[in-house]
């Protein structure tokens, strides 16, 4: 029985081949696994300190939020309504970071001066009361005259 030779160039062809798919397929896994992160600016005064002044900020679950410290007087992160309760330590520089998994709104507020934001997880609505279901007005009794 005669063995056979393998041809030099078709292994380093498939090697080749190899060599690109990993290329490609390595950078597309570790996108998906990329960690998500936003970060809030927590000022004299202010959250999230931008051009429209919006004090509400979505985010996906699983997202990692920093509140950055930048203003002149110390300031903190509370949670004072929501389906998770945290608490940063009072700062005015540095920050403060915690992934957030559970969905809903999150009402926060600086404990020391009162300014506040929301934080919105997922839809939103985790956390919501559902309003209830307006009762009907009683119906008026009927009348005794016949017009």
């Amino acid at each position: 029985m005669r063995r056979m030779r393998r041809h030099p160039l078709r292994s380093l062809a498939a090697l080749a081949l190899v060599a690109a798919l990993a290329a490609f397929a390595v950078p597309a896994l570790a996108s998906t696994h990329k960690k998500k992160t936003r970060i809030v600016k927590v000022g004299d005064f202010f959250f999230v300190h931008n051009s429209n002044h919006a004090t509400t900020v979505h985010v996906a679950p699983g997202t990692v939020v920093k509140w950055h410290f930048v203003g002149d007087a110390d300031h903190n992160v509370t949670v004072y309504d929501g389906p998770a309760k945290f608490h940063s330590k009072d700062r005015n520089s540095g920050f403060y970071t915690r992934r957030i998994f559970k969905q809903g709104t999150y009402k926060i507020e600086c404990t020391i001066h009162g300014f506040k934001m929301r934080l919105v997880v997922g839809d939103g609505s985790a956390n919501q009361n559902p309003s209830p279901t307006p009762t009907p007005p009683n119906p008026a009794p009927p009348s005794p005259y016949p017009y």
